[in-house]
């Protein structure tokens, strides 16, 4: 199963895509108003020309299987430790977070299904990958251009699958029939309309197997990059970068924090790339595919001893409602999908988590 946030959090119906969001969510001492509220990797490897896998589709389709098995019935039971039997790394972190965050809410997580598998099994030379990945649709949102990205890893040959990081990206181009103002493309409150790019092609052998980038360890050097260039005291972010394209989830996504500003208030991203096994996928034009998990720390500060927040929203029901705070502190899990060309030149991300990040952790020193 996937998560809320993963589940619910983006849609790709029409031409734009809908994200829900996060927001900075206080208020603050001193007379101020309300924060600004939204309207809306690689593991190394070469292109060898192996024969077939032993690892097979139908393999990957048996662990797919019983991960869908094991998470639904553990998501229905809020078991969260159950989880720990198929998932591990920021995945498994982040479900428990949610978990958390059901429970400060009163809410329950209800399951979602994945369908449609679409299997990305890296070609290796031993035919014994360590780490796949599946792309999937959400069972009732069939239509919707975006698909659920999730990666497994195991550590050694033989050893047992769990998946560690999901994600979305926009795996269909637009109808050109679609009217340009379809509902799904109207924002509602909380959410942010956005124009994604498409994923483009993977590289694929005469075995079907996707293949690995011949340069991921230069590749996956993005992500460090991706996490300096979201690392800033707003309002100081600075949209235009040569590492990246302009998009929603760079240009677009500095403004957005940017639009957080307070003048009662200090407000800073600090954000880090974390070493993942995960492969680097190979594009069919020659560049790759990088999928990054950044973890990031937000905090929110009184800029004199007299200023104060009230958060409201999810911060507010992690720390206790009601209660008034000199500083927060939260870490956000934010995985994100790159496109590195070929040669070198600016990236462009395809997603982020970055609008509505899973809060791993939401810590404060109360106001007094």
């Amino acid at each position: 199963m996937i998560t809320r946030k993963q589940a619910r959090g983006w849609s790709a119906l029409g031409a734009a895509a809908l994200l829900t969001m996060g927001v900075a969510g206080c208020t603050s001492g001193s007379g101020s108003g309300t924060a600004p509220v939204s309207s809306a990797s690689g593991a190394s490897g070469s292109a060898t020309a192996s024969a077939t896998p032993s690892f097979t589709e139908a393999q990957a389709q048996q662990v797919f299987e019983r991960y869908v098995r094991e998470r639904q019935a553990a998501t229905e039971k809020g078991d969260t430790e159950a989880l720990a039997r198929v998932e591990d790394g920021q995945l498994l972190k982040e479900n428990r977070a949610e978990a958390q965050l059901h429970q400060a809410n009163g809410t329950k997580n209800e399951p979602i299904r994945p369908v449609r598998p679409v299997y990305l099994i890296p070609r290796t030379g031993s035919g014994e990958p360590q780490s796949f990945a599946v792309l999937s649709k959400t069972e009732g949102r069939e239509t919707d251009r975006s698909s659920t990205l999730t990666f497994f890893t195991r550590d050694r040959a033989g050893g047992e699958w769990k998946a560690v990081v999901a994600t979305w990206v926009v795996t269909e181009a637009p109808s050109t029939t679609a009217p340009t103002d379809a509902p799904s493309s109207t924002p509602a409150p909380g959410q942010r309309s956005v124009r994604p790019t498409v994923m483009p092609a993977l590289a694929r052998g005469a075995s079907g197997g996707v293949e690995l980038s011949p340069t991921a360890e230069t590749d996956a050097g993005v992500c460090g990059r991706y996490a300096q260039y979201l690392s800033f005291t707003v309002p100081a972010g600075k949209p235009e970068s040569a590492d990246f394209e302009r998009g929603d989830f760079t240009s677009g996504l500095v403004d957005y924090f940017n639009g957080w500003d307070q003048k009662v208030l200090e407000r800073s991203l600090s954000f880090r790339s974390l070493t993942n096994a995960l492969p680097t996928f190979r594009l069919k034009d020659g560049g790759s595919l990088v999928t990054c998990t950044l973890e990031g720390t937000y905090l929110d500060r009184g800029r004199t001893p007299a200023n104060w927040i009230e958060p409201d929203g999810d911060t507010d029901a992690l720390l206790g409602r009601g209660r008034k705070w000199s500083s927060i502190e939260e870490v956000w899990s934010v995985p994100a999908v790159v496109e590195v060309p070929q040669g070198g030149g600016p990236a462009t991300v395809l997603s982020s988590e970055a609008y509505g990040a899973t809060k791993l952790s939401v810590t404060g020193v109360e106001w007094k």
